[in-house]
């Protein structure tokens, strides 16, 4: 990862489109690895943390992606909140 592609997607939808294969490789990956979904918790979160180091001298790329960030984290909590109980409760691995 050498260059930062800073030009948006003209669309959510096209976004999700270009990645989905890249992150169902991914997902395929921990599953036959036997990742727990706290393990690739971390996975991502050094993922992410490694990332925002690499978009260090691209600061509108860097906040971008932490907006984006924040705004999934806050739609993941609003849909708790109106649906107590469908999110993975805090803490329990599935299938434990």
């Amino acid at each position: 990862m050498t260059e930062i592609d800073t030009a948006p997607f003209a669309s959510d939808a096209e976004m999700e489109e270009s990645v989905r294969p890249l992150v169902n490789e991914i997902l395929e990956r921990f599953n036959q690895e036997g990742v727990s979904p706290s393990q690739a918790g971390l996975v991502i979160l050094g993922l992410t943390y490694r990332l925002m180091e690499v978009m260090r001298d691209a600061p509108e790329a860097r906040r971008f992606f932490v907006l984006t960030l924040i705004n999934l984290i806050n739609n993941y909590l609003a849909e708790e909140m109106n649906n107590p109980g469908t999110c993975v409760a805090a803490g329990k691995e599935e299938g434990t």
